[in-house]
């Protein structure tokens, strides 16, 4: 089997953000994540996208990882494009078959684990089947209206399952409807092969995706970058992408681990259980 890619998305949350869950403050989300990483691919190919020049990566823990597997967005314009712009970054030095799967920094693990075990039967599923995309879905701990939530078709535990709906950021109520239908968190821990990732971002970004490509062969890649992201209409990778192709993705359920994310309902609700 192919080593997969594997790419941290450390812009998309503060991982230094303080909540009110006590995981959070004995380690580091993004020192985690990044061991993580490395539990199932070598470090060679651990990459990440940042979206804070202001914050050296040399200061934190991606100094680890070679310069260049390190992408800086010149601001945050949508995970859309943090997605896009790893797999261009990578497209030159992979094939089209390889695994790639991506890991937030905005969540904690309490049991790594079964993390390591869910990761790794992900990129088994990739290997044997690559033209889907796999998603991991956790079990809800309560409704939650900054999570996207995934409604498999059946009720599989250890087998990829077809999705019969995505819903990102739904309200309260309409969680609580989602969770009662079966529905999962969306863990944003996704992966497929490169081609597969990348058939996602439909023809209407393909003039974007051409500049993009341009800006990253540049001789100055973060001045025609920065130009080029001033032009850009912000796209969210679940709303925009996922939550449009549902045929295209499966979903693989997480086993209780402690997947927590660092982000809080913005009602400032509790959250219960249904």
């Amino acid at each position: 089997m192919i080593e997969p890619w594997c790419v941290i998305l450390a812009s998309r949350e503060d991982p230094r953000r303080s909540v009110a869950q006590p995981a959070v403050g004995r380690r580091d989300p993004l020192t985690a994540t990044l061991r993580r990483a490395a539990t199932v691919t070598s470090l060679e190919r651990i990459a990440a996208v940042i979206a804070a020049p202001d914050d050296p990566w040399r200061h934190s823990p991606l100094k680890e990882l070679a310069t260049g597997n390190l992408l800086v967005q010149p601001r945050h314009q949508g995970t859309a494009y943090e997605v896009l712009l790893a797999l261009l970054m990578l497209e030159r030095r992979i094939s089209p078959t390889t695994p790639v799967f991506f890991l937030p920094a905005d969540h904690v693990v309490d049991d790594e684990e079964v993390m390591t075990n869910a990761l790794t039967s992900m990129i088994e599923w990739i290997a044997e089947e690559p033209r889907p995309v796999y998603l991991l879905g956790a079990l809800p701990q309560g409704p939650h209206d900054e999570l996207g939530y995934i409604v498999p078709w059946h009720d599989a535990i250890l087998m990829p399952t077809g999705v019969y709906e995505f819903v990102e950021r739904p309200d309260i109520r309409r969680a609580r409807r989602l969770i009662n239908a079966g529905g999962l968190w969306n863990t944003f821990i996704f992966g497929g092969s490169f081609a597969s990732l990348l058939k996602l971002f439909p023809p209407r970004l393909d003039a974007t995706l051409e500049d993009l490509r341009a800006a990253l062969r540049s001789d100055h890649v973060e001045l025609d970058l920065g130009r080029l992201y001033d032009r850009l209409t912000s796209v969210d990778f679940s709303q925009d992408l996922l939550a449009r192709q549902t045929d295209q993705l499966r979903v693989l359920r997480l086993l209780r681990c402690g997947w927590w994310p660092l982000k809080s309902p913005s009602l400032n609700r509790s959250l219960h259980s249904v």
